[in-house]
């Protein structure tokens, strides 16, 4: 059991560690089950207050539906000193702490070939598009009635829940509300995949009493209706480190999410390899051919043995599900299309 005086230590510990972060001091008389908002104005949720028996493997499986993610997440909490050791009203960072801007350095210098620059270190935030699999979709719950006078549903509006599939809902777990903007096919196989989704916004279960669980909007993006659906929580301005490829893997851009024929920097795409496949969030992707920029100077595939493959694109995984993750385009020498081949090359 933990004295009085020391649990009072603990949490001046805590919220100067909060204040250190950048993270506004959160009551200890707040629900456990609440996520509290960081500084700045971002409005995204990403602290949450630990309850009786949580652990960061349960942590990382709630938020990010990946228990192997714990190790990252206890990377953002320098404060939890044991994984294993979790106490109710500690606070665990889903993301890190924003990095120190460098200093602006005045001038430009070339000093390497732009098409073989190596790894770009980078951190991408999330997203409020996604990309839900058939099977992610049948599962996911709908949003079927409300008890608001009212079409279009926002902040604070209470609504109810239906799942067409078994599973454990209690109160206080949370859930993105989402639309379907469109369904995705394979560019090359043309197999459908899934669909295309934007996030309308944060949905907390209150109670489980009936069939239609009663659940209230914590936040919106847009307005929510009848009908639109609900996928797990996860935290839509998660940060995500690079991560040194572990093997190689080929595969090919299947969608964007933006109404453009070219592709460019810091575009979201979904590609056709997730984690059967051996991609994690963080590994990287690069679009890269060989031959001449100009075509009428550009041999046929089957004659361009005598060039070196050249780098002019970089994707970064943001998300890894089973068979299909999403990326950003964190780096590009020019524009590429929906289909283009990629390659994750292990020890990049």
């Amino acid at each position: 059991m933990i004295r009085a005086d020391h649990s009072r230590m603990i949490v001046r510990v805590l919220v100067a560690i909060a204040m250190t972060l950048g993270v506004a001091a959160i009551p200890r008389s707040a629900s456990a089950q609440e996520i509290q908002v960081s500084g700045g104005s971002s409005g995204e949720m990403n602290v949450y207050i630990a309850e009786e028996g949580d652990t960061l493997w349960d942590i990382a499986d709630r938020f990010f539906s990946d228990t192997d993610y714990w190790p990252t997440l206890w990377s953002f909490n320098p404060q939890i000193t044991n994984p294993n050791w979790i106490f109710p009203g500690d606070l665990v960072f889903l993301v890190p702490p924003q990095p120190r801007a460098p200093d602006k350095q005045e001038g430009y210098k070339v000093t390497e070939s732009r098409y073989s620059a190596g790894p770009r270190v980078e951190m991408a935030l999330g997203r409020r598009v996604g990309f839900v699999t058939e099977d992610d979709f049948k599962g996911s719950g709908v949003l079927k009635n409300s008890r608001e006078e009212k079409v279009f549903l926002s902040e604070t509006d209470e609504v109810y829940i239906q799942f067409e599939t078994q599973r454990r809902i209690k109160p206080g777990d949370l859930f993105l509300a989402y639309r379907v903007a469109g369904k995705v096919k394979h560019p090359v196989s043309r197999q459908k995949m899934g669909f295309q989704v934007r996030y309308l916004g944060v949905v907390k279960v209150t109670s489980t009493d009936s069939k239609l669980n009663k659940a209230v909007m914590l936040s919106t993006f847009e307005e929510v209706q009848r009908g639109d659906r609900v996928a797990p929580f996860a935290p839509l301005q998660r940060m995500v480190p690079p991560v040194k490829n572990s093997g190689t893997v080929a595969g090919n851009v299947v969608m964007t999410f933006d109404d453009v024929p070219y592709i460019g920097e810091f575009h979201y795409v979904v590609i056709d390899r997730g984690t059967t496949d051996g991609v994690q969030a963080g590994n990287r992707f690069v679009v890269r051919e060989k031959g001449d920029g100009v075509a009428k100077f550009n041999p046929k595939p089957s004659k361009r043995g005598d060039f070196p493959l050249e780098i002019y694109g970089e994707i970064l995984v943001i998300e890894a599900g089973e068979k299909t993750s999403l990326g950003i385009v964190s780096y590009t020498n020019r524009e590429f299309l929906v289909g283009a081949p990629i390659d994750m090359i292990a020890g990049y």
